[in-house]
């Protein structure tokens, strides 16, 4: 079931992931310290100032022949594969569209697997599917 269509941009290139799942995590880094003192009670403690909170994504999904929109740069699943090798392994920035909002991410961890095919599915055309996991963390320091 394909719930919604991630979309890579970065280099110029636009790559669609037919998602079958998206988790979004949240991490709060907020802390919490007790100032020492020598009096018998410490003095009250204070929160530190480090509000980073950290937006992370795991896209599950599938790279498959056609186009899933007509941006899209690639119509083939190993031009699509390669497209997003050579994006990640860019280690720059990409914007990852989801729900019809742009979010700059870096990519930290991706595979990129051959899904075989079975007996319903028609392979005489060379048609190659590949299903995918990306990783990627998008950042922003709160005030």
């Amino acid at each position: 079931m394909v719930r919604d269509n991630i979309k890579f941009v970065g280099g110029g290139v636009t790559v669609y992931v037919a998602t079958t799942g998206v988790k979004f995590n949240f991490t709060n880094s907020v802390k919490v310290i007790n100032i020492p003192s020598t009096e018998e009670t410490p003095n009250a403690s204070q929160l530190l100032n480090l509000n980073k909170v950290e937006k992370r994504f795991t896209v599950n999904g599938s790279l498959s022949n056609g186009k899933l929109d007509v941006s899209e740069t690639h119509t083939t699943a190993i031009d699509k594969r390669t497209a997003l090798i050579t994006m990640f392994g860019l280690g720059n920035v990409v914007v990852m569209t989801w729900e019809s909002t742009a979010y700059d991410v870096a990519v930290d961890k991706y595979e990129i697997d051959y899904k075989s095919m079975d007996d319903h599915d028609d392979v005489s055309d060379g048609t190659m599917v590949y299903t995918t996991t990306i990783s990627c963390v998008t950042g922003e320091d709160l005030i």
